[in-house]
């Protein structure tokens, strides 16, 4: 099995707090007081209907096909920061036709 398989074969339960509201950075007294999202993550590569291209995308596994996500789903998703608390990802999310940057501070539950 390759790293590319290792990296996306299972979703991970985390907490994750978006760290910017419409491309505009929170202030970090609002990410700390932010309700966290807990869900399974997963980071897949899949075809962009945005991009019309496949994009490495982060977004919360659903039960069901008519589940809402909690969050947008980031596209050209990247790890920006890892420590033994947590890891940021970044990349960019679409609300409509709009691209915006988002980085999600997302933390492991054990």
């Amino acid at each position: 099995m390759g790293f590319a398989e290792l990296a996306i074969a299972e979703p991970m339960r985390v907490q994750a707090i978006p760290m910017r509201e419409r491309g505009k950075e929170w202030h970090k007294r609002d990410i700390d007081a932010a309700e966290p999202v807990t869900d399974d993550l997963a980071i897949k590569h899949e075809l962009s209907a945005q991009y019309k291209r496949t994009s490495k995308v982060a977004s919360f596994e659903q039960s069901g096909a008519a589940d809402a996500q909690p969050l947008p789903p980031v596209h050209d998703v990247e790890l920006s920061w890892m420590g033994p608390n947590g890891f940021v990802l970044t990349g960019i999310e679409f609300i409509g036709d709009v691209a915006y940057a988002q980085s999600w501070w997302c933390r492991f539950l054990t």
